[in-house]
């Protein structure tokens, strides 16, 4: 799609796709497939452009960096042909990603807005120099014209935290417009119960080096678990290092893949992050029947049953609320819980009437709220 005929462009800087870039192209695929909103999107790596084909969006034709060349350099490139009074949507995952980029496109004074599924500081993400990166940020969020986001928490966090006072949108994830049918329940061959993580290997932000450290340090976490570990990222080699050193059976790690074939596999699905927006992988197993169980930080409280939770580096916690869905109708029953919760919020209705405003709002270069 040229310039000419789009109504946005979005520029994505994460290496790899997770949870809220899948919740990001599912919107613009329902906006424009409801006629809502034309978008072109530059993906600068192969992994997300082929999200982008996936999800049925346009990418931008300009095509991978040369070779030698920086990605950065070549991303500026490409935004230098859009248009500059046609909005601009960026969307780093967490605020202090690439940070330039928001830097050059409010230098460049184009109608900016920014779509963030988690607003927290650098402090609460546990960077370090946390307090100058904030510092060093906080002026360059004020330059933006609108933002774009996930729940009110992060809507709160925005307005609260950094002090913005700017439009906010609030788009909620949901699992999408058509949920899938819920899997067939299956049994464990020897017993044990079977766990699966899907995303992003970010070791960090999701909590992944604590669980490694975790089940190395007690073998009953081996004896009576399985532990499936699907997607791609950064913390794949220590993933795989862990699969090593606990022995056959016990952890395995496969390549990015639909999160039904991981569910198939599996009883719960586990969260067990430092901090999150609201994942949109939690949403997925609930609609296919899949019980999960996460840390507190994960914002998952709203969803999920109280005994499903844990406090992110409680072992014991974890623990218990593993035990407690050993069995089938348990598990039903936690799902149960997470399904009427969702169903009393109506996602759906608001999904729908936020996706109207803000691709009105986007089309008329206008940031009013919706």
């Amino acid at each position: 799609m040229s310039a000419a005929d789009a109504d946005l462009c979005v520029a994505l800087t994460p290496r790899e796709p997770g949870g809220h870039e899948v919740a990001l192209f599912g919107w613009l695929a329902d906006a424009r497939r409801l006629g809502l909103l034309r978008t072109t999107v530059i993906a600068p790596t192969p992994a997300l452009a082929e999200a982008c084909r996936a999800a049925g969006l346009e990418t931008d034709a300009g095509g991978a960096a040369p070779a030698g060349r920086p990605q950065r350099r070549d991303l500026l490139r490409r935004l230098s042909l859009w248009p500059r009074h046609k909005p601009l949507l960026l969307a780093p995952g967490v605020l202090h990603a690439d940070a330039w980029l928001l830097a050059a496109a409010a230098w460049q004074r184009r109608p900016l807005w920014v779509y963030v599924p988690m607003a927290h500081t650098a402090a609460a993400m546990g960077y370090r120099a946390a307090r100058l990166r904030d510092s060093l940020l906080a002026p360059w969020l004020r330059a933006v014209d609108a933002w774009i986001t996930i729940d009110e928490q992060q809507a709160a966090l925005l307005a609260g935290t950094w002090g913005l006072s700017v439009p906010v949108h609030v788009l909620p994830n949901v699992a999408r417009l058509a949920s899938p049918a819920p899997l067939p329940e299956t049994v464990s061959a020897d017993g044990r119960l079977r766990l699966a993580f899907v995303g992003r290997f970010d070791l960090h932000q999701k909590g992944l080096d604590w669980l490694a450290q975790t089940l190395q340090s007690d073998p009953a976490w081996g004896a009576h678990h399985r532990w499936r570990f699907q997607g791609r990222g950064a913390g794949e080699l220590a993933l795989l290092e862990l699969a090593s050193a606990l022995g056959p059976g016990i952890v395995t790690v496969h390549g990015h893949a639909p999160i039904e074939q991981a569910l198939a596999a599996s009883d719960v699905l586990i969260l067990p992050s430092r901090y999150e927006g609201l994942p949109l992988v939690a949403l997925e197993a609930t609609a296919c029947g899949r019980a999960v169980v996460a840390s507190r930080e994960a914002n998952l409280g709203a969803i999920l049953p109280a005994a499903s939770l844990f406090d992110f580096g409680d072992a014991a916690g974890l623990r218990r609320a593993l035990d407690g869905l050993r069995a089938p109708v348990a598990r039903a029953a936690a799902v149960a819980h997470a399904r009427k919760r969702l169903a009393a919020a109506q996602p759906e209705q608001c999904y729908r009437t936020a996706l109207l405003g803000l691709a009105r709002a986007l089309r008329s270069g206008a940031g009013a709220a919706c």
